[in-house]
C-alpha cells in the first residue's frame, strides 16, 4: 500500500464515519494527516542502519476540543492508531514494540490548536521525549529524507516469547502514566491499559498474545479512552464473553469484570 493510499484511507474513514458537525474546532482528518507528518519528521537511522520512529504519539487537545470528540473518541483513537501502524509498515520504518496513539487534554492550548508529542516507551516503562509538533488547522511541511529500506528481518517485535502447553500470554506493555485500568491475564501477568487500543489474540503480533487453541488469531480488542475501557469482539470463532455472557458490539467494562476469550479468562480492575 503506497503512502498516498494510507492518506486516502484517513480521508475516507474520517469523511465517512465522522462526516458530521463537531463541537471541536479541529477535524479528525487534520489530526490524522499531522500524525503521519510527525512520524516522517521524527524518523532517524539507528546504528544498524534501520529507519526508526518513536513508538508512542500523544495528541494533545484543548479542553473544549477534547470534549467535542467525546462521543467518537474510542473510534477516532482506533482509526488513528490503525492509520499510523499502516503508515509505519508501508514506509518500512522500525518501531520498538507496537506504535500507539493516545489523547491528552492540555489546558494551555486554545481551541482549534493541537500538539503531537512523540516519544519512545521501552519495555521497562522508561520514556524519551521527542519535541512536540504544534499545529493550527493548516498542515505543516516537513523535510524529506532519503534513507535505504531496512531488511524485513529487522522489523520484529522486541519481546521474548517462550510457548508452553498451558494458556499463556505475551504482553507488550506501555507504562508511564497512572493507568485507568489493569488486566490480569493467563499466567498471572498484570497489564496496564493506558489510552489506546490493544488487540488480543493468538497471533504473535497482537498486543496481548494468548497461547490457547480456542483463541482466534485476532480475537478481540480493548479500547481505552479517558477513564473508560471497552472490549469488542473482532469476529472470533468462539466469541468473547463478559461475566459469562457473549457480547455483541462494544461492551463498557466495570471493575471486577471477567472477560473470556476461548477458555482463557482475563480479569479487569479499574484504577
Amino acid at each position: 500500500m503506497a503512502k498516498g493510499t494510507v492518506e486516502r484511507r484517513i480521508e475516507n474513514v474520517f469523511e465517512g464515519l465522522f462526516a458530521r458537525a463537531f463541537k471541536s474546532g479541529i477535524k479528525p482528518m487534520q489530526i490524522g494527516r499531522r500524525l503521519l507528518q510527525v512520524a516522517d519528521a521524527e524518523r532517524d537511522l539507528d546504528p544498524q542502519g534501520r529507519r526508526v520512529v518513536p513508538n508512542t504519539y500523544i495528541v494533545q487537545l484543548s479542553p473544549p476540543d477534547r470534549e467535542g470528540f467525546a462521543d467518537i473518541e474510542p473510534a477516532m483513537l482506533y482509526e488513528l492508531t490503525e492509520a499510523l501502524r499502516q503508515h509505519v509498515k508501508t514506509e518500512g520504518y522500525h518501531v520498538s514494540g507496537k506504535a500507539r496513539v493516545a489523547l491528552r487534554t492540555n489546558t494551555d492550548l486554545r481551541k482549534g490548536r493541537f500538539d503531537i508529542t512523540a516519544k519512545n516507551v521501552d519495555q521497562e516503562g522508561n520514556s524519551q521525549e521527542v519535541p512536540a509538533v504544534a499545529g493550527d488547522v493548516a498542515p505543516v511541511a516537513y523535510p524529506k529524507f532519503d534513507f535505504s529500506t531496512p531488511d524485513p528481518d529487522d522489523m520484529q517485535l522486541d519481546v521474548n516469547y517462550v510457548p508452553t502447553g498451558e494458556p499463556t500470554a505475551l504482553v507488550i506493555p506501555l507504562h508511564g502514566d497512572t493507568p485507568p485500568a489493569v488486566l490480569t491475564v493467563p499466567g498471572g501477568q498484570r497489564v496496564e491499559l493506558h489510552e489506546g487500543h490493544y488487540v488480543v489474540g493468538r497471533h504473535l503480533e497482537c498486543d496481548i498474545v494468548i497461547s490457547d487453541s480456542n483463541v482466534s488469531r485476532r480475537h478481540a480488542e480493548f479500547v481505552c479512552a479517558g477513564r473508560d475501557v471497552i472490549v469488542r469482539d473482532l469476529g472470533s470463532t468462539n466469541g468473547t464473553k463478559v461475566n459469562g455472557v457473549v457480547i455483541k458490539g462494544d461492551q463498557l467494562l466495570q471493575h471486577g469484570d471477567v472477560i473470556g476469550f476461548g477458555t482463557a479468562q482475563v480479569s479487569f480492575e479499574a484504577s
